[in-house]
Formats: C-alpha cells, structure tokens, sequence
C-alpha cells in the first residue's frame, strides 16, 4: 500500500513538473476564480459596513412650537420609546436649542441682529428620533401624526436614508452580478484548461500507462495520479490565493476604517473567524471541479 501510494505520488509530481507551464497556467486560472470569490465577499463586507454606517444615522428631527409644555414634549418622548422601530429619542430643550443656533451662526451678524430684535427666544424643544433602520422611518413619521401633539409640531427634518441604502445595495448588487458573471468565466476556462493539461499528460505518459496495463496495474492505479494533480493543483492555487488576499486585506483595512470613522472595516476579522468554513469550501469546490473536468479528458483519451 505504502508503496503504491508513492509511486502514485512520484507519478503525480512528474507530471506536475513535466508540463510546469501548463501547470502555472491552470493554477493562475483557478487562483483568480478563488480571487473574484473572495473579491465578491469583501465587497459583501463593505456593503453592510457602509450600510450599517448609514443606518447607524437615522434620525428625524421633530421641532415643537416654542408654546409646548415641557409634559407634553415629555409624553411625546413615552410614546416614540414605546414603539420598537425607534432606537432612541434625545430630548433638545428650547434653550439647547437657542444656544446651537447661536453657535452656528455667531459670525452672521444679520441673523444675530434679527434674533437680538425679538427679544425672546424664538426655538420650541426638539426631538432628535433614532430609527433601528431607514425602513422604519415611515411607521416613525406616522406616529407622529399622533392627535395628541399633532399640532403641537411645528416641523419634522429627516434625511431620505433609506433611498441611500438602497442605492448603496442596488450598486453592490450590480457590482456582484459582475462578479459572479466573471468568476463563472475564469471558472470555465480553468476547466478548459486542467482538461487540457490531463490531455496531454496522458499524451506525456502514454508509454509509462502502456507499460502499466502490461503488468496489470488497476485502471485506479493510473487513475490516481492525474487525480492527485489536480487536488496538489487546487492546494498550490488556495494558497497563493491566501498569499496575496491577507496582505491586500491588511492594506485596504485602515483605508476602509478611516472612510467609515472606525478603527476597522471587519474585513480582516471576517475572514479569519470564518476563514476555515470560507476557504475549505474554496478548496473543496476547486477539487470538485477539477476532478469533473479530469474524469472528462480521462474518458475521452484514456483507455483503461
């Protein structure tokens, strides 16, 4: 047994080295498939990083009429908490009000003249109301149509988020369909490609297989090593794939950070808390497409 597996080893590596270009090029196919896989799963990443950013900054402000008690601003409050779209509400008196405005604006001389005229202060407090998501701004924007201080509102400020998110997914999702689109293309011509290194291989060892069948070696036996091939193949082109993706990812981390405002894009984390379930599934279908497209030459041009 020990034996056999050697020489089916040897035989394996032979033929690796014998056609070594051919080899380079069925493994820069396969690594650039397992490239625009992994390309796809960091732009997943991003997306919901960008996503989750935007959501992170739903809000709507609501501004009271400047004659509001402060109970009712308070029942207001209880009623948005009590809803499970809303995240939080942050109350802004009427005098946290005044002093914003004044800070923003005291080096317009025309606006502080104006507020200097009136005499009193012309702000109502306001409600800065935080939504879990930007779907959620709809049920938010109605329960302020409440009767109980519907008419207390003088205004409601929101920013359209959740055309933001869409945006963001409807170009992710065109970016992905790309993706997918061109790893399949680089998938089939890997396939085209360890087709074609197995066809000449068997070319390359047609006396040795001659020989084989001669001494009444099992059709497993010449099997094998074309077999071993590929998976050594698919082994070469996982690990370079891991070569180049950490470094990359390494890079791009703090410029994704810096563009979010945080310390970290969650790429490098992603992939390595899910780099075994991610990477084995890689190699697993590599070796399954590779096996494919050999049994195919295999039928075609071995006789065994």
């Amino acid at each position: 047994m020990l034996v056999s597996s050697y020489r089916v080893t040897k035989f394996a590596f032979q033929n690796f080295w014998r056609n070594f270009w051919l080899s380079v090029i069925t493994i820069s196919m396969l690594t650039m498939t397992l490239m625009t896989v992994d390309i796809l799963l960091v732009l997943n990443v991003v997306a919901q990083q960008a996503i989750g950013l935007v959501e992170d900054k739903v809000e709507v402000s609501v501004y009271f009429q400047d004659y509001v008690e402060q109970e009712t601003v308070d029942g207001a409050v209880s009623y948005l908490r009590s809803l499970s779209q809303v995240r939080d509400v942050e109350t802004i008196t009427a005098q946290e009000a005044y002093d914003q405005f004044v800070a923003r604006h005291v080096n317009d001389e025309e606006i502080m003249a104006s507020l200097q005229e009136l005499g009193e202060n012309p702000f109502g407090p306001t409600l800065v109301v935080k939504a879990n998501k930007a779907a959620d701004f709809e049920v938010i924007l109605d329960a302020l149509e409440n009767p109980q201080f519907r008419d207390d509102i003088r205004d409601k400020d929101f920013s359209d988020y959740e055309q933001i998110v869409e945006r963001i997914r409807t170009t992710t999702d065109r970016i992905q369909t790309f993706g997918v689109a061109l790893s399949v293309i680089f998938l089939l011509i890997a396939i085209l490609i360890v087709f074609n290194t197995v066809r000449i291989g068997i070319f390359i060892h047609r006396e040795e297989i001659g020989i084989m069948r001669l001494v009444g070696a099992s059709n497993g036996f010449i099997k094998a090593p074309f077999y071993l091939e590929m998976i050594l193949m698919s082994f070469i082109a996982l690990t370079v794939t891991l070569a180049i993706l950490f470094p990359v990812l390494s890079v791009l981390e703090p410029q994704f950070g810096v563009y979010f405002g945080t310390e970290s894009a969650g790429l490098m984390e992603y992939f390595t808390q899910n780099g075994l379930m991610i990477f084995g599934v890689e190699f697993l279908g590599l070796v399954t497409v590779s096996i494919f497209s050999t049994i195919l030459a295999m039928r075609r041009f071995l006789r065994v």
